[in-house]
Formats: structure tokens, C-alpha cells, sequence
């Protein structure tokens, strides 16, 4: 009986053997599949979520990545300029340490100034490498996809006659008696819509004129650009922009400053009425 056993499980042996071969025999004649990274690396699909990266060009300092952020990775520090418009970055910090690459950053941005890259190699043996300043210039990146913010500064020069020409006009200025709102008040809110100054006929945007009527309707991102523009038409709360009355009388004198500030705002909130 030993003898039979131990024949017995020379064969089951064998048998084994045989299974494991075929399977290695079925793929000995294919091609490889085996990547010698790093040296080669796969094509990331088109979707693909790797270090996120920020295009300081395009960037309008509008903080909704930051306050989108689940895990606070980001951290943006801006100062403003006297006679410039905008927000002037100072530090934009994404601390990869922290991100979780989920995407919530880059869905609200309007100008698509943070995008995700598709690199993914981010390994470090310290911690610095891990926080990175976009505003450093070895750091500075181009998104194609991101819509630019140039326009802006070239509607400044053009429209500098357009004021002694339409100055008459302000003449509208009774129309400003519309503004029944009281004069103390200095910020007037169409609660019923939503919006916030005076609404008449909207006016194509970059249209030029003397300005008899403006007003904001929802969907402000509270990027600052207005009221840096022309603070004295508008103001900007921690959760919307809002069109100041007190001073509707003016409004023709700084035409081409509310203009500037329709065309250049992200998000296409602000309208206004060209006098006639």
C-alpha cells in the first residue's frame, strides 16, 4: 500500500505541474504587458485627476476654490493696489499633503485658472516639496483651457473721450428721480428679484455710453473686480455685490468705469442702460 501511495502522489504532483505549465505555456507566446517605469509611463486618460496646478494669469483671486475645499489645501493671501482693479496675488499654496484630489476646486472656478494636470508623481523625503506656491515664478504654469482676463485693461484707454461727448446726457439725471428710493439709504436691493440697483433695459455688454441705469442680478462669485473698478458704484459684502444709489447722479461721469466692470466681471452679473 506505501508503494501505491507514494505513486499516487508522484502523479497528483505531476498533474499539478502540468495545470501551472498550461497556463504559462498559453501566455508564453504573447506580447508583454510589463511597463519598465519610470522609465515608461501609461497616457493618462483626458479626465484624469493628478497635482492640481493653478494658472496665475488667469486667476481673478475670487476664493471659491478655497472656501470649496474640503480640507483647507489651499491657501491664497492677495493685497489690492491703489488705481489698480482687481485683487494682487500674493501667495497661492496648494499643501499636497493634504489634498484628496476630489475635483471640488476646479468645478466652480470661472475662469478654469485650477485645473488638474495629469502628473501624479508627487513622492518627497521631506515635507517641504509638499506645499507649493503657484506665484513663484519657477512654479508658473498655462492652462489652455483657461479663459483669459486681457480684454480688461485695453477697454481702459478707448473709451476716455466717450465722457465729454455724452456729459449732456446726464442730463437723465431726472431719471435718476426713479430712485425713489430714500436718500439716506446708500445700497438699494430689489428684494422681489433678487437683484440689486436700478433695472431697465439692458444695453449689449461692452457697449459704449453714458450709463443711466445699472443694476446686479443673482449669481455673484464676490470676486472683488467691481467695486476694485469703481467703489463708487459698487459695493461687495462677504456674499454678494450690491449697487450703491447715493451717488446715481454721477453715474454718466463714470460711464466707461461701469462699463469696465460689466466686461470684465466673470461671471456677466452686472447689466446697465445706455441713456438714449
Amino acid at each position: 500500500m506505501g508503494v501505491v501511495r507514494w505513486a499516487g502522489d508522484i502523479l497528483r504532483g505531476v498533474y499539478t505541474v502540468l495545470v501551472g505549465m498550461r497556463i504559462t505555456m498559453r501566455h508564453l507566446g504573447q506580447r508583454p504587458v510589463t511597463m519598465f517605469y519610470p522609465d515608461e509611463k501609461w497616457a493618462m486618460p483626458e479626465n484624469f485627476r493628478g497635482l492640481i496646478k493653478c494658472d496665475m494669469d488667469a486667476c481673478i483671486v475670487c476664493d471659491l476654490c478655497v472656501k470649496a475645499c474640503p480640507v483647507d489645501c489651499i491657501t491664497i493671501d492677495w493685497h489690492r493696489e491703489a488705481g489698480k482693479a482687481g485683487k494682487v496675488l500674493d501667495r497661492f499654496i496648494v499643501d499636497y499633503q493634504k489634498c484628496m484630489y476630489c475635483g471640488l476646486c476646479t468645478d466652480p472656478c470661472p475662469t478654469l485658472a485650477i485645473f488638474h494636470s495629469h502628473e501624479y508623481e508627487n513622492s518627497s523625503y521631506t515635507r517641504e516639496p509638499q506645499i507649493l506656491d503657484w506665484c513663484a515664478p519657477e512654479n508658473r504654469v498655462k492652462n489652455p483651457n483657461a479663459k483669459p482676463k486681457a480684454e480688461k485693461p485695453a477697454a481702459k484707454p478707448a473709451p476716455k473721450p466717450a465722457p465729454a461727448a455724452p456729459k449732456p446726457a446726464a442730463a437723465p439725471a431726472p431719471v435718476a428721480a426713479a430712485a425713489p428710493a430714500p436718500a439716506a439709504t446708500a445700497v438699494a436691493t430689489a428684494a422681489a428679484e433678487g437683484t440689486s440697483g436700478i433695472v431697465g433695459v439692458e444695453s449689449p455688454i461692452g457697449e459704449k455710453g453714458s450709463v443711466a441705469k445699472v443694476w446686479i442680478i443673482p449669481g455673484c462669485i464676490v470676486c472683488d473686480l467691481c467695486e476694485d473698478t469703481v467703489s463708487e458704484v459698487f459695493h461687495v459684502t462677504d456674499t454678494t455685490s450690491l449697487v450703491k444709489l447715493d451717488h446715481q447722479d454721477q453715474w454718466g461721469q463714470w460711464s466707461d468705469k461701469i462699463i469696465e466692470a460689466a466686461v470684465g466681471c466673470p461671471v456677466n452679473v452686472i447689466k446697465y442702460e445706455l441713456a438714449k
